[in-house]
């Protein structure tokens, strides 16, 4: 820009050296022609006034002549209209009376059509009832005879079936016999074996306890000695920890009064520090949420910039023109560039104006044509333009906007730009409404005909062509440039907090480290004096508690040898007692063994003979149930033929009734139709009559009209002579005193232009229009001079130097930043293919893992926000089966957490390394997730070593190795590992 001021400074200084001479020479000829034009004007306006004066006079007279003609047909007129208005009272009666006519002619007409259809239908209904009479009763004579041969089968079936029964009955009686015989052997059998089971867990019972008694007595003698020997040594052991604890309760009291006066001066040092420590969390997390907004902005900044540069998602021909000013300099810009729209609305309007906001703007059709001219020769691409001039006389009639809660407004109206550009803006976008949701506002029939956009971009013409935006990776097109604006704008103000934010922290370091270093020294000595009184509470507890074991080992053995004595004795006495009764219960079982022999033997005669029988009766029973089943058939069809030939019985009376009922009717309506034929013919005759009365009356009316018409028709000629007399006088009237007022404004301009009066006596050579052409001439020539320098050529030498320093700086600014600019185009592409590529693998893995976990459901990874993937805001998406949640908010705590280790999966699919730890990620699982969550590690242990912290018992269940974490003493940790083969 420098450059090219200097540029233009220089040609300017050469050109003055020009203009300066021209300039006194051409200012003193505009005066000269600029009076003489005046003078001119001004006689050319007085000789014009005279003519006019005389015209005014005249027009005054004949108006007042024309007033008195125009009575005369007015009275005449009232007259014809009062005629008019009597006979069209008259013609209109007439017009109802011939109405009631016809329509009473109409109704007689359609009643005798009707009576003559019903007559033809009787006849038809006698006919079809005569017909059934005579096939019901040929249907009564077959049902009779079918009735008797039904009656004689039925006999025959009965007498066999009491033959059955009484069989029956016979084998029924004989199974029963059989029956209880059979039940009797079986209850033998069991009582025997219930008594024979008793005796033998008798014996059981008695040699277990003979054997447990016997295995006891040895035991308890052999621990009556044990016990002895250690109430001896339990004695000796409380004699020592009495004597070391008195040694223990002087030592503690010595070193607990120097704690406490170390403590107090810790926790004052420690109040400090904490306030100071928490004073530098805040600053740091205010420091950190600036600093990742400015990296934000500054990544934002970067890609707008890009965008803008580069003009990226505009045709390769419009790319083309608007890289190149210089070869196309009549190119304002483009649709995109001088439409402005809020960030809610901005989808919307770019997907409503489609390619149209590719579009460019010149200043009028010419240089249009010529731009298109120069991007063909230059094979510059694909591109349209807008002449600008055209389009802001575009006038467009828009329709009213729907009053709906879903409309946001006209989409033109949502637009922001220039007021000349406004009539562009309707044309372009007057009939698109912005609607909240799209699917709702095509059922919407306040707002058919309309196109209609929602605000994520989903489009319905007016054409009935649908269309949906998808989300572009440049970003949109429309307020590019106001957007990288505000970002500069929120950069400077984000770097201005982070160098006061940096000098607060450096104070408060200094602060903090002091404060540490006292802490650190009180801290020690504190540590000492805890550890030496801590060892003395726990050889005190340790010594006590050992003492107390002592006490209660001696009390605890010695009861327990007298238990042991009593015990010893009592056995021996048992076994005495047993081994006669053990003898007397195995005789007793060797007798029931013999009878339960015998009476299973019995048994199983008994029901062999049962079961013979009872195939015997089902056979009978059987044969029984056939018989009975064919008599039920033959009785059935008995009832309903009888119950069919008393319907047909009664339908034959009734058809004996209908046919008698539409004889009458058809006598009565031969007889309507003869009535009403002849009242048919006297209407027809009374409507001729009438129809001619009202001709006549109509010929009559119709002449009265034509006369009103001609006297309107005369009065309407005068009003309008009249009134273009009335024209004529205004028009002449104005004309004078235009003319008087614009030879006023000649001589005032002349007065104040060059503080003179208008000479009357100045002869002027040549025309008006000749002194016109001279003036504007002359006035363009000085403006086209400008203002004139005096010392232009010191000015011109000293610039024309510092313009070749320039542009050789200029020159080597410009290679090293076209080098820069494609060195960060190439990192952002390459940043924003490998997040893309990550995010579609971790996006994949995630859908899988979902359904693997939740065994169903879907589950999603999308990217919201700003268009550049780099700043782009990631929103999850989780539905398990049978749930149709909008938000992890609604997911219970197991469903959440089993959706962040899929995720967490989903990552490490991506790129696994060999071993991976979990920390307690099951904590919040249920014992159903905790199999999925098992069951998914096992298929990822195949290539992946997994580490778990755990306390879940079902987790552990699938571990090859395991490592128990326990505290033998306290703060000391030890591992106590497993391995299972």
């Amino acid at each position: 820009d420098i450059i090219d001021e200097i540029k233009q400074k220089v040609q300017n200084l050469d050109l003055q050296l020009k203009r300066f001479k021209r300039h006194k020479k051409l200012t003193e000829k505009l005066r000269e022609q600029d009076i003489a034009l005046a003078l001119l004007k001004v006689q050319r306006y007085r000789t014009t006034i005279d003519p006019l004066e005389k015209q005014i006079k005249e027009y005054w007279h004949l108006r007042e002549s024309k007033t008195t003609e125009s009575s005369i047909h007015e009275k005449e007129l009232k007259q014809y209209r009062e005629t008019y208005s009597l006979q069209e009272k008259e013609l209109n009666e007439l017009q109802t009376q011939m109405t009631l006519l016809v329509d009473r002619q109409q109704i007689l007409r359609q009643d005798i059509l009707v009576w003559t259809e019903k007559g033809r239908s009787a006849l038809a209904n006698i006919d079809r009832q005569e017909q059934e009479y005579v096939s019901n009763d040929e249907k009564i004579d077959l049902l009779q005879s079918r009735s008797e041969d039904l009656e004689q089968e039925l006999a025959e079936i009965e007498l066999e079936i009491n033959g059955k029964i009484d069989y029956y009955k016979t084998e029924k009686d004989s199974f029963q016999t059989l029956e209880s015989v059979y039940l009797k052997t079986v209850e033998d059998l069991d009582s025997i074996q219930n008594d024979r089971w008793q005796c033998q867990q008798g014996i059981a019972s008695q040699r277990s306890l003979y054997d447990r008694t016997i295995s006891m007595v040895e035991e308890k003698q052999s621990l009556c000695e044990k016990l002895n020997e250690r109430i001896l040594e339990q004695k000796q052991n409380e004699k020592i920890h009495r004597g070391r604890q008195k040694q223990i309760d002087v030592q503690s009291k010595t070193i607990d009064q120097k704690l406490a006066s170390s403590k107090n001066n810790l926790d004052r040092i420690e109040s400090k520090l904490q306030i100071l420590q928490t004073e530098e969390q805040e600053l740091v997390k205010q420091y950190h949420h600036l600093s990742a907004k400015k990296d934000s902005l500054e990544s934002q900044n970067s890609f707008y910039q890009e965008l803008v540069e580069s003009k990226e998602g505009f045709p390769e021909g419009t790319r083309y023109v608007l890289e190149n000013p210089k070869k196309f300099p009549n190119v304002l810009g483009t649709v995109a560039d001088v439409f402005l729209v809020d960030d809610l609305y901005r989808d919307a309007l770019e997907t409503g104006l489609g390619d149209l906001s590719h579009c460019m703007i010149t200043k009028d059709k010419k240089s249009a044509l010529s731009t298109l001219e120069n991007a063909f020769l230059e094979q510059a691409g694909d591109l349209a333009i807008i002449p600008l001039k055209e389009a802001i006389d575009l006038k467009k009639r828009l329709n009213p906007v729907p009053k709906n809660g879903t409309v946001f407004g006209r989409a033109s109206d949502l637009v922001k730009t220039d007021k000349k550009l406004r009539p562009l803006a309707d044309y372009l976008l007057g009939d698109l409404l912005v609607v909240e949701n799209l699917q709702d506002a095509i059922n919407d029939p306040d707002l058919n005909g309309w196109g209609l956009v929602d605000t994520a971009g989903s489009y319905s013409g007016s054409d009935l062509v649908l269309k949906n935006r998808q989300v572009s990776e440049h970003g949109n097109l429309i307020g590019r440039q106001e957007k990288l604006d505000t970002i500069a704008f929120e950069l400077n103000g984000q770097r201005k907090k982070e160098k006061e934010m940096a000098k607060k922290q450096e104070s408060l370091d200094r602060s903090i480290q002091d404060t540490r270093k006292d802490l650190k020294v009180h801290l020690k000595s504190v540590g000492e004096l805890t550890h030496s009184l801590t060892e003395m509470k726990t050889n005190s507890i340790r010594n006590q508690l050992e003492q107390s074991q002592v006490l209660e080992t001696i009390k605890n053995l010695e009861e327990e040898l007298i238990e042991v004595e009593q015990v010893v004795m009592q056995s021996k006495e048992s076994l005495r007692s047993l081994k006669p009764v053990i003898d007397e219960v195995k005789k007793e079982l060797n007798i029931y063994q013999e009878k339960i022999h015998k009476a299973n033997k019995c048994m199983v005669d008994a029901r062999k003979d049962r079961d013979n029988r009872q195939q015997f009766m089902q056979d009978a029973r059987i044969a029984l149930l056939n018989l009975e089943s064919n008599r039920d058939k033959l009785k059935f069809k008995m009832t309903s033929g009888e119950e069919t030939r008393n319907e047909l019985k009664m339908r034959q009376t009734v058809i004996l009734q209908e046919i008698s009922g539409l004889q009458d009717e058809k006598t009565d309506l031969d007889e309507q139709v003869k009535i009403g034929e002849k009242e048919l013919s006297k209407l027809t005759a009374e409507t001729q009559k009438q129809k001619s009365i009202i001709d006549l009356k109509r010929s009559v009316f119709s002449d009265t009209y034509q006369m009103i018409d001609e006297v309107q028709s005369k009065i309407t000629a005068e009003q309008q002579d009249r009134e273009l007399l009335l024209e004529n006088l205004k028009n002449a009237e104005l004309s004078v005193s235009e003319i008087e007022q614009r030879m006023k404004l000649v001589i005032e301009r002349i007065r104040d232009r060059y503080n003179i009066d208008l000479p009357s006596n100045l002869l002027v050579d040549g025309s008006e229009n000749d002194l016109k052409f001279d003036i504007i001439r002359i006035r363009k020539s000085l403006d086209n001079i400008g203002p004139v320098n005096m010392a232009v050529q010191d000015e011109y030498d000293n610039e024309s130097e510092r313009l070749e320093h320039l542009q050789k700086q200029s020159n080597d600014l410009t290679t090293a930043e076209e080098n820069l600019r494609e060195t960060i185009r190439k990192i952002d592409r390459v940043a924003r293919k490998r997040f893309k590529e990550t995010f579609d693998l971790i996006r994949g893995n995630f859908e899988k893992l979902f359904k693997l976990f939740f065994d169903g459901g879907v589950a999603d990874l999308r990217l919201i926000g700003d268009p550049d993937p780099l700043e782009a805001d990631i929103v999850i998406q989780a539905q398990p089966p049978g749930k149709r949640n909008t938000s992890l908010r609604l997911l219970s705590s197991g469903e959440k957490a089993l959706t962040a280790i899929s995720l967490l999966f989903s990552i490490y699919q991506v790129k696994p390394s060999p071993y991976c730890i979990l920390d307690e990620v099951d904590a919040p699982l249920d014992d159903i997730n905790i199999h999925k969550f098992t069951k998914v590690l096992k298929k990822f242990a195949d290539e992946t070593q997994f580490i778990i912290v755990t306390h879940n018992k079902l987790t552990m269940e699938i571990a090859n190795q395991m490592y128990g974490v326990t505290q033998q003493k306290k703060g000391i940790s030890q591992l106590v590992s497993v391995k299972f083969d």
